[in-house]
């Protein structure tokens, strides 16, 4: 049988339970080995889970010939060099999202990769979930008639480290490339492009309301699907309540559902509302880890598209142009 043996880069949190379990628990999958910037939380990551050994450094993993593909499971500051780096060993990527800060590293990724005729994986692992299969099947199968508008909310309060400026989370720096809607809402977007087709136009207002940190904490987007859905967002992360919904409307019905979690789907048509509940897997990120495996192993294709990721980064590289200009970001 054909196997994928891994070498991971980074064990922070995303690591622990959500994504590395699945590289050592996949079908057809192996965990061959790990790096960390910090040696001593490599050792504590392989003794704790069990598997893999410690490589001292970039270069030991990626020339050990037996490893053929590498989770890139750092901040998105590292994203573009490290995936450089693992393509120039002749390594497929599976890259942790955002895949890069800025779309022309994206773009620079894809390149590098196609030279070397490899593919390049994001991990969006929404796509391979059971709810968000779920969304696509009834969509295809016209549960609500022809889909019209998609509405996005997602309002949060601070987090008790957003308050801490001089040790801020990875994500409300910039050199993460933007805050929380580049961190979180980029799932969001992917999945809807997996329904209707990538985003080709998006515009908006991004602010800072709150002053906590240098990036963005508000914004108001519109955006169009190449399908020519039409859809709207807001996104606030310094709000007093906590709000997480999505909602697409139909000719013939509406889907409602929370965008980031995994439990349940509202289908509401003629007067009648569908409701579909789903239990959230152990590891989360392991159904997609299972189609990238597959797909790799030469027996099925995984709905992963890094084409599509890179563009949802080169929108978010429209929408918080100014935003960045103006606060020199």
């Amino acid at each position: 049988m054909k196997e994928t043996v891994w070498g991971m880069i980074g064990c922070g949190d995303v690591t622990e339970k959500k994504s590395g379990p699945g590289l050592y628990k996949a079908n057809g999958s192996r965990l061959k080995g790990v790096y960390n910037r910090t040696e001593a939380k490599a050792h504590d990551w392989v003794k704790r889970h069990g598997h893999g050994r410690v490589y001292v450094s970039i270069e030991e993993l990626l020339a050990d010939e037996e490893i053929t593909a590498v989770y890139i499971a750092t901040p998105p500051a590292t994203h573009f060099d490290y995936a450089m780096q693992v393509i120039a060993a002749n390594k497929v990527p599976l890259i942790e999202k955002p895949m890069a800060r800025t779309f022309t590293e994206c773009q620079a990724i894809l390149d590098a990769a196609a030279e070397k005729g490899l593919p390049v994986f994001v991990s969006f692992y929404r796509r391979a979930l059971e709810k968000f299969q779920k969304i696509k099947e009834l969509l295809d199968e016209g549960a609500i008639g022809q889909p019209q508008l998609v509405e996005i909310r997602q309002y949060q309060q601070p987090a008790p480290e957003d308050f801490d400026k001089q040790n801020l989370p990875w994500r409300l720096q910039p050199a993460a490339g933007g805050g929380k809607d580049l961190d979180i809402q980029v799932h969001v977007l992917d999945y809807l492009a997996y329904y209707f087709g990538d985003i080709t136009a998006m515009t908006g207002i991004v602010e800072n309301r709150a002053g906590l940190y240098d990036v963005e904490d508000t914004i108001s987007a519109s955006f169009r699907f190449a399908n020519g859905v039409v859809g709207s967002a807001a996104w606030c992360y310094v709000a007093d309540f906590d709000l997480d919904e999505v909602t697409i409307i139909g000719s013939e019905g509406t889907l409602v559902f929370a965008g980031t979690s995994f439990e349940w789907i509202r289908l509401v048509k003629d007067g009648e509302t569908t409701t579909y509940t789903f239990e959230t897997p152990e590891h989360v990120a392991m159904p997609f880890i299972q189609t990238v495996v597959d797909e790799l192993n030469g027996k099925a294709k995984s709905p992963a598209d890094a084409a599509s990721a890179a563009n949802g980064i080169r929108m978010f590289d429209v929408l918080l142009k100014d935003y960045r200009q103006r606060y020199e970001l």
